[in-house]
């Protein structure tokens, strides 16, 4: 007999088991830290018998913690999963192999519908993007304050580095879309201008955003994506193709590290296994790499 459960977090109780759970996994899994800490409705435990094997964030956006896959039954998941399911999945992220788990579950899912419609295609991610994560080289306690790190470049006359609020919304619009262009969206599939505006809302409501002005003009950008228990992600990072090879990404990046490790968290990130010069950038930077990450948008 199967065991295998999904089972609500709801109580103080349970919230204080997920963060336990999830601290000696948080870097491969920040956003769904940041959920834990804010103590989402969305939050499910992934139990056999009464050990907990995993965590996820079951949303239109699924984030998952699932240490070891091969402790869980497929089957037993997926009945478990279709009583949970409110709304459609538009994304599946985290660890690389939890997320292929997760895709070829949802490809059973969908099976009987697409059959009857005769679209096979639609089992399949419509876009899987595939990132090495990476963390901070220098293992800090958080215990104790860290050092800033040595400056990446000087900045020169007319070159500054500001942190954005909501009132920079308009001025970043292009940045931003020119990211989402270049780094999240699925081809064929256009970015719109609202979509662009929610996001940017979000984080300047939510993160720390800064920009990098040359002359009062805004030329890079770089935000926090989430902020976990013990770590903060970061993301968004972006040069405006006439000013890249500059250093401008580069000391964005440093500040939003320096300012994690003042506060006792330790930085992460991802990016795309093919961007080579900003895997170096990273590296150059301190960041280590640390595992593989997934992306998949339905």
């Amino acid at each position: 007999m199967n065991y295998m459960k999904l089972i609500p977090v709801e109580t103080p109780q349970d919230f204080l088991v997920a963060q336990q759970f999830i601290a000696s996994y948080e870097e491969t899994c920040v956003s769904l830290a940041s959920l834990v800490r804010r103590k989402s409705e969305n939050l499910l435990f992934i139990k056999n018998e009464n050990q907990i094997a995993g965590i996820l964030n079951l949303d239109s956006t699924i984030y998952h913690c699932i240490p070891n896959i091969n402790l869980i039954d497929s089957f037993a998941f997926l009945e478990n999963l279709l009583g949970f399911l409110k709304k459609p999945v538009r994304c599946i992220s985290g660890e690389t192999a939890a997320t292929n788990f997760l895709i070829s579950v949802f490809k059973q899912k969908n099976f009987a519908a697409c059959k009857e419609r005769k679209d096979q295609t639609a089992n399949y991610p419509a876009q899987i993007y595939p990132y090495r994560m990476m963390r901070w080289a220098d293992k800090c306690s958080s215990a104790l304050p860290c050092a800033s790190l040595q400056p990446i470049m000087q900045l020169s006359g007319g070159e500054e580095i500001i942190r954005c609020t909501e009132h920079d919304l308009e001025i970043l619009h292009s940045l931003q879309k020119d990211y989402m262009k270049d780094e999240v969206a699925v081809p064929g599939r256009t970015v719109t201008h609202t979509e662009v505006d929610i996001t940017l809302r979000q984080i300047l409501k939510n993160q720390l955003c800064l920009a990098f002005t040359v002359d009062g003009e805004i030329v890079a950008k770089a935000n926090t994506n989430a902020i976990g228990i013990k770590c903060v992600q970061i993301g968004g990072v972006y040069t405006h193709p006439l000013y890249r090879r500059n250093g401008y990404a580069g000391a964005l990046v440093q500040t939003l590290c320096n300012r994690a490790r003042k506060a006792g968290k330790m930085p992460v990130l991802f990016v795309k296994e093919k961007n080579t010069p900003a895997f170096s950038l990273y590296q150059k930077l301190g960041f280590e790499e640390c595992g593989r990450y997934t992306i998949a948008y339905y």
